[in-house]
């Protein structure tokens, strides 16, 4: 029986925080996550949160900008000032900031604001994304129909 999350919390019970520093190389980072086999981490300046750095980042910015791996530091391709989500966050709102932000990760935070998760779309238990999914294409059946 598959169990239904209804908060982020409840999704991301146990996992371990892994977290990257804005000094630290893209080639670093790359290996953090790679051994880790995510896709994003939260950048902290001590504890404070400072950006998001995942393999879009990776690609988009160190790869197809051509710049080297090995000189290049996180400060300069990280997304900088990301949008956060806490614990208590429903799941579908999480979903529906990640899908409305073009999101695949959401650092969670604590009540005094520090980084104690990452909600990862592949968090998101796959009946909300099928709900999402239809619930569009109903409500832009139902456009098209008004425009008829």
């Amino acid at each position: 029986m598959t169990t239904i999350h209804n908060t982020v919390l409840s999704a991301l019970r146990g996992r371990a925080l892994v977290t990257l520093a804005p000094d630290q190389s893209v080639r670093q980072a790359a290996s953090i996550l790679s051994r880790h086999t995510i896709g994003a981490a939260p950048v902290l300046l001590g504890n404070k949160l400072v950006g998001v750095f995942s393999e879009r980042d990776v690609l988009q910015r160190v790869v197809a900008a051509g710049l080297d791996p090995d000189a290049t530091q996180l400060s300069v391709v990280m997304t900088p000032n990301p949008r956060t989500i806490t614990a208590e966050t429903s799941l579908a709102n999480a979903f529906a900031i990640m899908l409305e932000g073009n999101f695949r990760h959401l650092p969670v935070v604590d009540a005094a604001g520090r980084v104690a998760s990452m909600l990862s779309m592949r968090d998101v238990p796959l009946e909300y994304r099928i709900m999402q999914q239809r619930w569009s294409e109903w409500t832009n059946d139902k456009a098209a129909e008004a425009k008829a």
